[in-house]
Formats: C-alpha cells, structure tokens, sequence
C-alpha cells in the first residue's frame, strides 16, 4: 500500500495534498463556527467560472481563478454585511451561475480541453511543481494571516459585539477573511477539484468540533484529519486504481463518520461551550 512513496511523482503529489490539507484546517473551524459552510461551496464552484475564464481568453487559469475567487468571496461578503441578502441566497445565486458561466466560455473555448475533468473533479496524480510552490505560498500568506490578524477573526467569531467595543476592526478582517478563504479555496480546487473542494474545507473541522470544546485543540485535529485524509486517499487511489479525489473525500467522511461515532458513545456530557484558548 506504501508502495507509492517509491515513486518521485507520487511524493511531489503527497507534498502538495498536505499543504493544502494544512491549509484547509487553519481555516475550516472558522467557516463551521460561523456557520459558513455554504460559503466554500460557492466560492469552489465560482472557481470553476474562473478558470474557464482564463481558458477562453488564454491565459493562466489560476491566475484568472484567484480573481474571480477572491472577487466573488468579498462581494458575497460585501452583500451580507450590508444587509441587501442574506449570505444563503447570494451563495445559491451565484454558484449555479459561475457553474453556468463557466460551461458556457468552455463550450466557445477553441480546441479540445481534457483538463476540465480535472478542474472538476481534481487530480491528485497530475500535480506539477507550480502546483506544490502555489500551494506553498498560499500556506505562507495563511500563516501570516493567523499570525498577525488571525485571533481578531477568531474573537469575532463567537463575540462580534464584545470585538467592536474592544476595538477590533470587525468588517475589516470579515473582508481579508473572505479573500483568504478565496484563496485557499483556489489552491484546494486544483488537488481535489470544485465539486469536491467544500469537503475538504469543511469536514475534518466539524469531525474534530464532536471531539473537542477547545477552539486551538479544533483547528490541530482538524488539520491532522485533513493531512491522514490525503495520505490514505491517495494511498487508496493509487492501490485501487480509482480516481484520487473522491477518495480522498471518501476518507475524510468516514472519519467525520467514526467522529460521529465517538460523540454518540460519548453522549451529552458537560458544557457544549466551546473555548477560544
């Protein structure tokens, strides 16, 4: 089963699947605490409008991707703070419309692309090293987001009230939030592909919530979860000879499945209070 760490390509592929498994744990907790799962859903999908973009015009897709991405995610931010829609009906709107969009430029884009399935569905197999160093740069500029504002987005979260009185620039982080959440969505994208992006983002920190109340603890089990994830899915795909993204998805739903497990064992017991320390 471990045959695949032999291979040059296939260590380069691991490479790149845990950074973006570290990356997708630093921020997953946020999103499930603030109940803006919905939100990775159509900012994955409005990556695909994209990257179909830059295809039409010939350009990098992910250069085209990342604007339209981070576009997308402050304008839906933009949207629900000043109360003109809810963040729901923006995101349903949207994403069928960037999915829409994105078919459409693909169907007048010249020439055969083999690649949109790719894009689609993710492959884990045919990562490049400007996909790793992407990667590498995005987990950088997360890092220093979490460094430097990350506990104010962290405060807001359970207390936006309390946070503005104590003077933190709640909308001014909300807005950085959503663009780094774009970005980080880009670089998921590219390994598991924008139907399945939204699992990665959001299922190993509602996995490691049912096991822990402790807000640091969450986002370390969430990462683990994700990097365990990447390594058996493609452990698997590589054994089964099945395509690596839906099995990374399947790996990381049985683990939110096993975590179900354990919370239903363990029942009600003590506060459901999380703490942010």
């Amino acid at each position: 089963m471990l045959e695949f760490l032999k291979l040059p390509f296939m260590q380069r592929t691991l490479i790149g699947g845990e950074l973006v498994a570290i990356i997708a744990g630093m921020v997953s907790p946020i999103l499930v605490f603030r109940k803006m799962s919905f939100m990775s859903v159509g900012i994955s999908h409005g990556t695909f409008a994209g990257i179909a973009l830059g295809i039409f015009l010939g350009i990098s897709p992910l250069w085209s991707s990342m604007a339209f991405a981070v576009g997308l995610g402050i304008w839906i931010g933009f949207t629900s703070k000043t109360g003109k829609i809810s963040e729901d009906a923006t995101i349903g709107t949207l994403f069928s419309f960037s999915m829409a969009f994105g078919i459409v430029l693909i169907s007048l884009s010249k020439g055969y692309h083999p690649d949109v399935m790719g894009y689609l569905f993710g492959d884990l197999l045919a990562i490049s090293p400007s996909d790793v160093y992407f990667a590498s740069v995005i987990l950088l500029i997360t890092v220093l987001w979490y460094l430097f504002r990350g506990k104010a987005i962290v405060y807001a979260t359970f207390d936006e009230d309390f946070s503005k009185i104590v003077g933190i620039h709640v909308d001014f982080d909300y807005y950085i939030f959503m663009a780094i959440m774009a970005l980080i969505t880009v670089a998921v994208v590219r390994f598991v592909g924008v139907v399945l992006a939204s699992s990665i983002m959001i299922a190993p920190a509602a996995s490691a919530k049912m096991l822990s109340k402790k807000f640091s603890r969450i986002v370390m089990i969430a990462i683990f979860f994700g990097m365990i994830s990447i390594f058996f899915g493609i452990a698997f795909s590589f054994s089964l000879n099945i395509p690596s993204g839906p099995s990374v998805v399947f790996t990381v739903t049985t683990i939110f499945l096993i975590s179900l497990i354990i919370k239903w064992i363990r029942g009600k017991r003590g506060s459901n209070n999380v703490k942010m320390v």
